[in-house]
Parts: structure tokens; C-alpha cells; sequence
């Protein structure tokens, strides 16, 4: 009986394993364009993607979301840019190795952006930098 405790405990620690780096977009950092400050929440070991719980939202002219102060507080998921080679696309090898640098609790400023056919996408523009 105690092998069937055992089941749900460890399909748990699978999803959770599973699912670190990815938090839905909110609705208020649809289609934002600019550069956020925030503390990183997780970040997943492939360097592929990171959460970053925002503290300072300022959009560029691109943004369609004029106004970043909602999105003070939220949590967004960042993934890499996209290159094509061989016109397959694959995470940018420079993105990857500063995500796989970041852990809990760091104060970054990145520049990020909302992919085009998918606005709800949000990918960094470049490697970001220790905030102030």
C-alpha cells in the first residue's frame, strides 16, 4: 500500500520539474515591446526559457502596450530568440548560455519582445544585464 503513496509524490515532482520556467502571459504584457527590470523566478536548465516576476515595465515604440505599470508584479516567461539555420529554427545559442547563467533571485534588466504571430510569445531581445 505504501508503493501507491509513493505514485502520486513523484508525478508531482515530474510535473513540477516539468513545468519550472513557464507562466501564462497576462493579458497586460500582450504584444509589449521594451525593457523590464525584475527578479528571475526560475529558469529552465536547457537555457531555453526563464520567469521573471517584473518590478519595472517600459515599453518602446513598437509596444502595442503603451502603459508597463500593470505589468509591475506579474510574472512573464522569456524564451530565446529564434534563428533560422538550414531554414529550421533553434534557440539562440548566446540566449541560452545567459539563461543557463541565471538563478532564483536575481535582479536583471532585459530587453524583450512579443513574437509577431504570436504576440503572447515574449522572447529577449539580447542577454540582459544585472540591475541597479
Amino acid at each position: 500500500m505504501t508503493r501507491h503513496a509513493v505514485w502520486p509524490s513523484a508525478i508531482g515532482l515530474i510535473l513540477a520539474i516539468g513545468t519550472a520556467a513557464m507562466a501564462e502571459t497576462p493579458k497586460e504584457a500582450i504584444g509589449f515591446w521594451g525593457t523590464v527590470t525584475g527578479t528571475v523566478k526560475s529558469a529552465r536548465p536547457d537555457g531555453t526559457s526563464f520567469v521573471l516576476t517584473v518590478s519595472d515595465a517600459q515599453p518602446d515604440e513598437k509596444s502595442k502596450v503603451k502603459d508597463g505599470a500593470p505589468m509591475v508584479g506579474k510574472d512573464l516567461t522569456l524564451g530565446t530568440r529564434m534563428p533560422r539555420k538550414d531554414n529550421k529554427p533553434y534557440p539562440s545559442e548566446e540566449d541560452v548560455a545567459y539563461i543557463k547563467t541565471l538563478k532564483p533571485g536575481m535582479r536583471i534588466t532585459v530587453k524583450i519582445f512579443s513574437v509577431v504571430s504570436n504576440p503572447r510569445v515574449q522572447r529577449i531581445q539580447a542577454p540582459g544585464k544585472a540591475a541597479d
